[in-house]
């Protein structure tokens, strides 16, 4: 017997995988061959909310364990995943510039941000004549590329490509069972696809649709992450991810002229660089409605358990989510309050 079944394997299936395979646990990743949310994903650790100049909830923490974990999980694939990149956010007017330096003079602030603009001469291919404000503690991961790297290279004997039909799970008081695989325990990390699952499908996740553009362009620089009003992220071989946009309404993963159009016109504001639209894609992101991921353990099934919700941070914020889920499963951990899915167990009951 298996001691736990993942279900999905998006950027919160691997952070998961990772904790039991470090601690020499046997299990299965069970994933459909489409693609999830996370592949095509910037894959930004940024520790800061730009718009309101605000550090994420717990930043330091999440920071740490995501820059540790993945130089990790690097260390043992074949190719780079792991890249430290500075954020340029563009300065708009003098107010911002006086925004900026008030922002990085805050104690919880200053460790993220540099005090000192950037001047607008140092990319010759933006537009922003107030300069640009840094982030110097942020990274993009290449999410597609560790997704299919670890895949291929690190537990390619545990992966079972199959749709999960939730009428064929079983409980015992101890074990799961999908068709003829047994465990212990059942981990769900399905993304959005998550309000399908009839076991947690009483959890407020709303999902929120992202669309993006992969440009090419010979004359951006791929040393810094741009933040204006849409980010430009460097992906290497002159190649941009561009995005994203923010649609609570539509649930598909179907692109649209609409959302193409808005990220033309924003990348646009500020681009004077020539570039070619290689690409438009789009997923669902599994957003929650109090901001906060779904972690814990479902109320009726003891053996049952979620990784969800990590919305727009799920790069930044999987490896310690995934650390909190493994303690709190093998070690009878406490899981904080803000992410603990009992915050909504009333929602199960009343149903």
């Amino acid at each position: 017997m298996l001691d736990s079944i993942i279900v999905g394997f998006g950027i919160a299936g691997l952070n998961y995988a990772e904790q039991l395979r470090k601690q020499n646990k046997a299990f299965c990743v069970i994933a459909p061959k489409d693609k999830s949310a996370s592949h095509v994903a910037a894959g930004i650790i940024n520790p800061t909310v730009l718009k309101r100049y605000n550090p994420v909830w717990k930043s330091e923490e999440f920071l740490y364990h995501a820059l540790h974990s993945y130089n990790e999980i690097q260390k043992s694939l074949s190719d780079q995943i792991l890249y430290s990149k500075p954020i340029y956010r563009i300065l708009n007017s003098v107010l911002e510039q006086n925004e900026w330096s008030v922002a990085a003079s805050k104690p919880l602030l200053e460790k993220y941000l540099t005090a000192d603009l950037i001047s607008s001469e140092a990319l010759t291919h933006i537009q922003s004549p107030f300069g640009y404000g840094e982030v110097h503690c942020s990274a993009r991961i290449a999410t597609e590329k560790l997704i299919e790297t670890y895949l291929k290279e690190t537990i390619k004997e545990r992966l079972i490509i199959d749709e999960i039909d939730y009428s064929e799970l079983y409980f015992q008081e101890n074990s799961v069972s999908f068709k003829d695989i047994k465990a212990k325990k059942i981990v769900f990390c399905e993304g959005f696809h998550s309000v399908n699952n009839p076991l947690f499908n009483y959890l407020p996740l709303v999902g929120s649709k992202g669309e993006m553009l992969f440009i090419e362009s010979n004359e951006l620089s791929e040393e810094v992450i741009i933040k204006g009003p849409i980010f430009i992220v460097p992906l290497g071989k002159n190649q941009f991810w561009v995005g994203a946009t923010f649609n609570r309404t539509d649930k598909t993963s179907k692109t649209s002229e609409e959302g193409k159009n808005w990220l033309i016109k924003k990348l646009q504001q500020n681009l004077l660089a020539d570039y070619k639209i290689i690409d438009h894609k789009a997923q669902v992101r599994a957003t929650v409605v109090d901001r906060r991921p779904l972690l814990g353990r479902h109320p009726k099934h003891q053996n049952a358990y979620i990784l969800n919700g990590l919305g727009t941070r799920g790069v930044m914020m999987s490896p310690l989510l995934s650390q909190w889920l493994y303690e709190y499963i093998e070690g009878n951990s406490k899981l904080p309050p803000e992410v603990d899915i009992k915050r909504f167990e009333n929602h199960y009951f009343r149903n």
